[in-house]
């Protein structure tokens, strides 16, 4: 019988992506299409899963595959339609948790394009450079998914 302790930590990070393209459009593109703009090294398993979101409060951010694997990456807490969603997600152990990550997605209107704000919490076994290893998974998901995918799909 083992017992471990380990100490918790918080990190934050937030960064802004331009979309050319309009807030109702990248709403419905975050939520109806992002099967077709989520990356393929993204999904953890394997490329011939399928993601889903839907927006409203207990929708899961769920990756599955026709054998019935799956994956719930996040819930959504809240979501305030073609503004925000407040996501909240687990890290097991085995993937260097348990952490919970708090994630937003925010849009806003500048001039003709949309800026997607997204922001993230992470409390637990979490270090600086999981930290920033999300962040960059995040703006490369969102920049060369979410945008790419709306400006040039």
């Amino acid at each position: 019988m083992n017992i471990e302790q380990s100490n918790a930590n918080i990190f934050k990070y937030s960064f802004d992506i331009v979309i050319e393209r309009s807030t109702d459009q990248v709403w419905n593109l975050m939520f109806s299409k992002i099967n077709d703009w989520w990356m393929n090294d993204f999904r953890a398993l394997g490329e011939d899963s399928t993601v889903s979101l839907e927006p409203h409060t207990g929708a899961t951010l769920l990756e599955k595959k026709e054998n019935g694997e799956s994956l719930e990456w996040y819930r959504v807490q809240m979501c305030i339609p073609g503004n925000s969603v407040y996501l909240v997600g687990y890290l097991a152990p085995d993937w260097g948790g348990p952490t919970t990550s708090m994630l937003k997605l925010a849009l806003r209107k500048q001039g003709d394009a949309t800026v997607l704000t997204v922001s993230d919490a992470l409390l637990g076994n979490v270090s600086e450079n999981a930290a920033k290893n999300a962040q960059s998974g995040w703006l490369d998901m969102f920049t060369n998914g979410l945008k790419a995918f709306a400006e040039n799909g």
